[in-house]
């Protein structure tokens, strides 16, 4: 729902003056007045996951994209951001054919927020890289070695490490690590560098787990609750948290239940029941709605109420966050701007309001972690 914009209304000048400067415009050469024309619209391509493991958070961050373009849209007599949606399944062929359609045939100049299964996709792509098309602010961790994926986040073993370092400053010793197999496992799975790595952190069990059957979920509850760590990582999405945390609370164990930005907080309750007593903490991309003391939250806190009528998330914050940068990056580019003019225009360092993103160095902008307690009882 767009609100009108409220435009400023400066003391008007005299009518002399006026009527001076338009006599100076019509009279002005059209080779001159050529010189400044404005730049025509980005237009942005957005391929939502609607059926995947994480398609409650892709409609979330394309809510929270939404609100930023529409800000930059407002006020302005032609469209700056031509912001265009698809809605695609997870099959390769579908998306790249999709991804092709946005290119070809909307002109779109980048490809906004893919989630984890239309990221790989994507920017294995030869018909996309071939074109030259960027893709941007993805809303997956996955960590791709790929020259034309742009990262306003930090990827899942960022996030791990992250949540290890933090739960360890708690004083907190004994930790359980759940990978589920399909989960990032080019980079989490046994016998990759980090999980070898993480196998050997003092007093962290690392275990693998089965995310779609809870009679597996229950077989790993068990050998954990004997355990009694005093927190529980869950690296993988939404239903694997939910049923591992389940399975652990029908054996006693309610402790630290430690997700990460895969999880979708309100389906992890509901899948938990509202009887669960245990700690619900999840790792967090961006600031959280919850803080108020940043612009960029302050902003989009009012945004999301002023054109969509909603509440903000986590989701919809990284999402608005990406949408900031290229406002303030790609939309300045030049008309006619070319692959290479757009990618010289992302390697910037940026402030979007007390929240910087540094893409100077390398296509990761941001290495921002943090855990948040989602609440959901009290841990013990």
């Amino acid at each position: 729902m767009h609100a009108s914009s409220l435009i400023a209304n400066p003391a008007r000048p005299p009518r002399r003056r006026v009527l001076a400067a338009l006599g100076s415009a019509m009279l002005a050469p059209a080779s001159l007045l050529a010189q400044a024309p404005p730049r025509r619209p980005l237009v942005i391509g957005h391929l939502v996951d609607r059926g995947g493991a994480q398609a409650d958070l892709a409609r979330d961050y394309l809510a929270g994209a939404k609100v930023m373009f529409d800000a930059a849209n407002a006020g302005a007599r032609e469209p700056r951001v031509v912001h265009v949606v698809r809605e695609v399944d997870a099959d390769p062929r579908a998306a790249t054919a999709q991804a092709l359609s946005l290119v070809d045939g909307e002109r779109a100049e980048l490809l906004f927020g893919p989630s984890d299964a239309l990221l790989p996709v994507l920017a294995a792509s030869p018909e996309l890289a071939r074109r030259g098309v960027q893709i941007v602010a993805p809303l997956s961790g996955l960590s791709l070695a790929a020259d034309h994926v742009w990262y306003t986040r930090a990827d899942y073993r960022s996030e791990l490490d992250a949540a290890i370092r933090q739960l360890r400053s708690y004083g907190l010793k004994q930790l359980v690590l759940a990978v589920a197999p399909d989960f990032a496992a080019g980079s989490l799975a046994s016998g990759t560098p980090w999980r070898r790595q993480a196998e050997q952190e003092p007093g962290l069990q690392a275990l693998t787990l089965d995310a779609g059957k809870g009679s597996d979920a229950g077989a790993v509850a068990q050998r954990i609750a004997a355990a009694r760590p005093a927190a529980v990582i869950v690296a993988g999405d939404t239903l694997a948290y939910g049923n591992l945390g389940r399975a652990l609370a029908a054996r006693g164990w309610y402790g630290f239940l430690v997700g990460l930005s895969a999880v979708n907080s309100l389906a992890a309750r509901e899948i938990l029941g509202a009887g669960y007593i245990g700690g619900i903490v999840l790792t967090q991309i961006a600031p959280g709605p919850q803080d108020l003391t940043l612009r960029v939250v302050k902003e989009h806190v009012g945004r999301m109420k002023q054109f969509l009528d909603e509440p903000a998330s986590p989701a919809t914050l990284a999402g608005y966050i990406g949408a900031a940068w290229l406002v303030r990056t790609a939309l300045a580019a030049p008309r006619g701007a070319t692959p290479a003019d757009l990618r010289r225009a992302l390697q910037a360092r940026v402030d979007v309001g007390d929240f910087v993103l540094d893409f100077t160095r390398g296509s990761r902008g941001s290495q921002y972690v943090q855990l948040a307690a989602m609440g959901g009882g009290t841990a013990r």
